[in-house]
């Protein structure tokens, strides 16, 4: 959880977590009574939840399928140089593309990932054109169509906790 200071989490934070993940659509007074608080405790909780940035967002998970035969397509991408500015402008320029919908950062031989929507192979190969021409520095790309999605998911607070924990075990252990 980069970003996010380390807060302690008792088990009500826990649950009321737990619920929001699970059902983000219930009502203040439905979790209040799901995690045994009142509405004003309860909605305290969320607040510092959120001020804590332990809760990033309350969204629906749209099916992308649902407006088309679209396709996810992978590109690794390796710029030419590395200095701060060069990933500025490449980030910057990434963060403005809508259908570029991740972007990761990456240590070792690839600098970037990205994973984009387009509704067909050329489209897909017009951004990447226009990303070549808009001299961003990019050395090479790899590109990657998706076939075939096998498994999407966020972690649970529970399997976070898990992580952390037997992190904290692997570090004290040697």
């Amino acid at each position: 959880m980069q970003g996010a200071s380390r807060i302690r989490l008792d088990e009500i934070d826990i649950r009321l977590l737990s619920v929001l993940q699970r059902e983000g659509r219930i009502s203040k007074t439905d979790l209040a009574d799901r995690i045994n608080l009142s509405v004003s405790a309860c909605f305290e909780r969320m607040q510092k939840l959120e001020q804590a940035k332990l809760i990033q967002s309350y969204h629906a998970v749209v099916n992308p399928a649902i407006f088309g035969n679209l396709q996810m397509f992978h590109a690794h991408i390796i710029l030419k140089t590395h200095r701060a500015v060069d990933f500025g402008m490449f980030e910057n320029y990434v963060r403005q593309i809508s259908m570029i919908t991740e972007c990761y950062a990456l240590g070792g031989g690839v600098d970037y990932s990205i994973k984009v929507f387009a509704s067909t192979v050329s489209q897909y190969q017009r951004l990447i054109d226009d990303m070549l021409d808009a001299n961003l520095g990019v050395d090479r790309y790899f590109t990657y169509i998706v076939t075939k999605v096998i498994k999407v998911r966020d972690l649970t607070v529970t399997e976070l906790q898990d992580i952390r924990r037997d992190g904290d075990n692997d570090l004290l252990a040697g």
